[in-house]
């Protein structure tokens, strides 16, 4: 839909003439004419705020053709502010993992926010942090298969660290005596992480938990070699530390 396609639309929804939207909308009367006339090419932006301001729309609505919908970036009786809407033009330029790994921290922090809410008078406030966990351990050792998905929520009766994803199981000996088989960790997804911290990794379709080292990924038990880092190696993560029983009723 062009301009003239959504003014005429608006127009007829909120049962307006040009005389009435004038007087409405405080646009001289043949402004709105002479669009019908001599076309729209060099609408101003404070005529755009005008008619935004009257139908309650985003100036996007008259801007882009592709927008269709009145409503745009507006629910439930509120608007989407700007910097909201530069989240989200973020958010639509990132890979499926990206995504995975936005998402998962905003549940995280949704879920903390909304369990921190005052319970009704008279009763106990009980805080418990659900937090998005994977089933198939990260490898310290040969490698583990990557490719999976969420299967379970845990339930945890603190916080979990700051900026936390997902929480993963370990598996294997090689980053002893830090992480041990079995250990729950925390994550935070990210592609980066500085040398000298751990992460998970992406290598060879399997997913590990190493250091970063300068070039290489280290183990912490001294019985196994360094790996050479190479460019088909993707950082995933950053271990945050282990989610132990204490965050477990």
């Amino acid at each position: 839909m062009d301009f003239l396609e959504k003014l005429d639309f608006m127009m007829k929804r909120y049962d307006l003439n040009k005389r009435t939207l004038s007087i409405k909308s405080d646009i001289p009367y043949t402004t709105i004419d002479n669009w019908y006339k001599r076309g729209y090419d060099g609408l101003k932006l404070t005529t755009l705020r005008k008619l935004s301001g009257y139908f309650n729309t985003l100036l996007d609505f008259w801007i882009k053709d592709d927008i269709t919908d009145p409503n745009y970036g507006k629910s439930s009786g509120f608007e989407v502010e700007f910097p909201e809407m530069e989240h989200i033009k973020k958010y639509r330029s990132l890979d499926p993992y990206g995504k995975e790994a936005v998402d998962g921290v905003l549940d995280v922090e949704y879920r903390r926010c909304r369990e921190e809410e005052e319970p009704p008078e008279g009763e106990e406030k009980i805080v418990r942090f659900s937090v998005p966990g994977f089933l198939l351990p990260m490898s310290a050792g040969t490698g583990q298969e990557a490719g999976q998905e969420y299967p379970e929520d845990y339930t945890l009766v603190k916080a979990p660290p700051r900026g936390t994803s997902y929480i993963a199981p370990v598996n294997g000996i090689s980053m002893e005596p830090t992480y041990l088989s079995g250990d729950l960790v925390f994550v935070h997804a990210c592609e980066e992480i500085r040398v000298g911290e751990i992460g998970v990794f992406f290598m060879d379709g399997q997913q590990w938990i190493k250091e970063l080292g300068d070039g290489v990924l280290i183990s912490h038990n001294p019985a196994y070699d360094p790996i050479p880092m190479r460019d088909d190696i993707r950082c995933q993560g950053h271990v945050l530390g282990v989610c132990d029983e204490s965050y477990f009723e």
